[in-house]
């Protein structure tokens, strides 16, 4: 229900009553008297009734002005605690955060990441929510979505992680099996394992050999929608991968894959990013999440 009135009214009203002078309580708040006699007509004229028996040389509460006082003070009580509830909110690191993560990157990688997070601050919730899929933080009630490539929606902030690349990678087994590799046009003759990018297959990939760019249509005999799943394919010996050089770090100090062609081609860019709404007070807990992502992921 609109009120006639403003919290303003509420505050001057009762500066007036322990002032016990309009006088007094304009020069305490430097303003006019007119300001603070609005005020109070302004309160009398939206509830009805006389506040204040003002007589030429004093000025008393009335009796309902002295039952209006203590409702009052609590309202403007439970308002600041309110306030500094808000404050409170805004600047600890607790509550929930709702995550979207790759597949393999969040698996193997960003959980970890976040277990470091949440036993440093053990009052923050994380709800993570793992795909391959462009995930929309909106529809899916998400605060931060981490992500390959760069941010088409203007009304959302990405902020890069970490540079990264495609690496060319196999088995060790697959390679003393497979046909001689050469050059990029030699993946026509081997059993590529692919992807797929937002519901289409990522069956063309795409290099840069001496600055220009380079597209390999490859064919094999798997894909699947799941970043891991064609790791994992790839460590099994099946065939070659084309992969994020972060998804494939330990694999490759561990000897699980070998890298393929290497200084023969740079591979495609796919520098990782935080994404997550515009907001003009940002909770801290997201904050402090976004620094601790930003300090682990710049080794990479």
């Amino acid at each position: 229900m609109n009120k006639a009135y403003s919290l303003q009214d509420l505050e001057l009203f009762l500066r007036v009553a322990d002032a016990g002078n309009m006088s007094e309580a304009a020069r305490q708040l430097n303003i006019t008297n007119a300001a603070v006699s609005a005020a109070i007509k302004r309160l009398e004229l939206a509830l009805g009734t006389s506040l204040l028996e003002r007589t030429t040389r004093s000025l008393h509460l009335s009796a309902a002005g002295e039952s209006l006082i203590p409702y009052v003070q609590h309202a403007l009580g439970a308002l600041d605690d309110a306030e500094s509830e808000l404050r409170n909110l805004q600047t600890s690191v607790a509550g929930e955060i709702s995550i979207g993560l790759p597949s393999d990157l969040g698996r193997h990688l960003l959980l970890n990441i976040l277990d470091e997070f949440q036993q440093q601050y053990p009052r923050v919730n994380l709800r993570l929510n793992f795909s391959d899929m462009m995930q929309d933080l909106y529809r899916e009630g998400l605060d931060l979505v981490i992500r390959y490539g760069d941010l088409r929606d203007s009304s959302l902030i990405a902020r890069k992680l970490c540079d990264n690349h495609r690496l060319l990678a196999a088995a060790p087994f697959y390679i003393e099996k497979m046909p001689q590799l050469n050059c990029l046009e030699d993946l026509a003759q081997h059993n590529c394992l692919s992807f797929y990018r937002n519901d289409r297959p990522y069956n063309q990939w795409i290099f840069y050999r001496n600055n220009e760019l380079v597209e390999i249509p490859i064919h094999g005999d798997r894909n699947a929608n799941d970043g891991e799943v064609v790791r994992r394919w790839g460590i099994a010996g099946h065939g070659i991968v084309y992969k994020s050089a972060i998804d494939l770090r330990d694999d490759i100090k561990q000897g699980r894959l070998v890298t393929l062609l290497d200084g023969k081609y740079q591979g495609q860019s796919t520098a990782l990013y935080a994404v997550y709404k515009e907001r003009k007070y940002q909770p801290s807990r997201l904050s402090v999440l976004l620094a601790h992502l930003e300090k682990n992921l710049q080794q990479f």
